[in-house]
């Protein structure tokens, strides 16, 4: 009995001291920008960068209310996508961190412009949550609802596409800030259980995509007005006929808007992501190309029509509304108390087509412009291939 009593008081002490230590190391040890390491520094220096361009031009990625620049972060350092394994986890904007015996302040260059950074005790139990092998959630710190992001070296060295620090973070911090109390995924109301997989329905698709294919290339607000005009009349009489698809205006606007985010950032600071992006020149493909990719099995499955291609339609369309001077992130912005608007919402009321029954004989010259009876072709073989 005496010796198993003086085992645990040995290992109850042993533990004590390995605290004690990592206590210490994380107070006093490497607590400069110069003395991390380069993958740590590295992150550092992309948040300095979209902190930067939020501090001054917020309102070309959002609006002038959206700083996530003041938004509270917790960065953790892992050995890859999902990792379980923890390394060093930096804290930024969270109140009262500097009196706490678990944290450490780090100290960076003025150049950086950061607000004060600090580094978590690997025992600060206020993270424990953050172990779990996910590439960000929400933990509580201070009595503040904080959003931590994992970052590893590849996201940094040779990320895939949309998976670069910036970009992803962007992306998941919009939907845990800007997206709160957005509705439109509301218990899963923004996927479409059984999707209507037929021709037709492909065909018209085909048509959207042929429509937003023409915009994009157009400078001309009157242009890109009159194309998406066609485009809604099209959006119309496909949800006429298939009322079940409107699910996918609800994927357009949660997911477009925070991928509209990535693109806008992107736009920004010089680098090539967009729309439907490629990792080679011309760094993008067209709504057409992926549709006829697709169509002829060359590319992914017919299922990334279904859903995956609405963060893509969604920014899209958000992206030429703003070429086309229509209004809309106002009206976008959602909560329990007051319903926002899709994009699809936004265009029915800007052209004025809310409520109007649309036949064939409005579409006619629109389907025989974009080869309709081709495009029926390509549905059928989507329907084939197990679309």
């Amino acid at each position: 009995m005496k010796k198993s009593k003086k085992a645990i008081v040995c290992i109850g002490v042993a533990l004590v001291a390995v605290l004690l230590l990592t206590i210490l190391s994380n107070k006093f040890y490497r607590t400069t920008f110069e003395s991390l390491n380069e993958t740590d520094q590295r992150m550092l220096r992309e948040l300095s960068t979209i902190y930067t361009n939020f501090e001054k031009s917020s309102d070309k990625l959002w609006d002038k209310d959206y700083r996530f620049d003041k938004e509270p972060l917790v960065l953790i350092g892992t050995n890859k996508d999902r990792g379980f394994w923890r390394r060093e986890a930096y804290v930024v904007n969270v109140p009262q961190m500097e009196s706490n015996l678990f944290t450490a302040e780090i100290k960076t260059p003025d150049s950086l412009r950061l607000p004060k950074v600090y580094r978590l005790s690997r025992f600060d139990v206020r993270a424990l949550s953050a172990w779990f092998p996910a590439n960000f959630s929400t933990l509580t710190i201070n009595d503040t609802e904080v959003m931590y992001y994992k970052y590893h070296p590849k996201m940094l060295n040779d990320p895939d596409l949309y998976f670069d620090f910036a970009s992803f973070l962007l992306h998941e911090a919009f939907h845990t800030y800007k997206q709160k109390e957005w509705t439109y995924d509301l218990n899963g109301s923004d996927h479409i259980v059984d999707y209507l997989a037929n021709k037709e329905n492909y065909a018209l698709m085909g048509v959207e995509f042929s429509l937003l294919d023409q915009a994009m290339t157009s400078n001309s607000p009157e242009t890109i007005q009159q194309l998406l005009y066609d485009w809604t009349l099209v959006r119309n009489y496909r949800y006429q006929k298939w009322p079940q698809l409107i699910a996918e205006t609800k994927t357009e606007a949660i997911e477009g808007s925070a991928r509209y985010i990535e693109y806008r950032y992107s736009q920004l600071t010089g680098g090539n992501l967009t729309v439907l992006a490629l990792k080679e020149k011309p760094y993008h493909i067209t709504f057409m190309q992926a549709f006829n990719y697709i169509a002829n099995g060359e590319a992914y499955s017919p299922s990334f029509l279904q859903r995956d291609i609405r963060y893509e339609t969604g920014s899209a369309l958000e992206l030429l509304m703003d070429k086309a001077n229509i209004a809309w992130k106002e009206a976008i912005e959602d909560r329990s108390t007051q319903r926002g608007k899709t994009q699809y919402e936004t265009l029915k009321a800007y052209f004025k087509l809310d409520g109007a029954a649309v036949d064939e004989l409005q579409l006619n010259p629109i389907k025989a412009k974009y080869d309709y009876e081709n495009l029926l072709r390509q549905g059928q073989k989507l329907v084939s291939i197990g679309g």
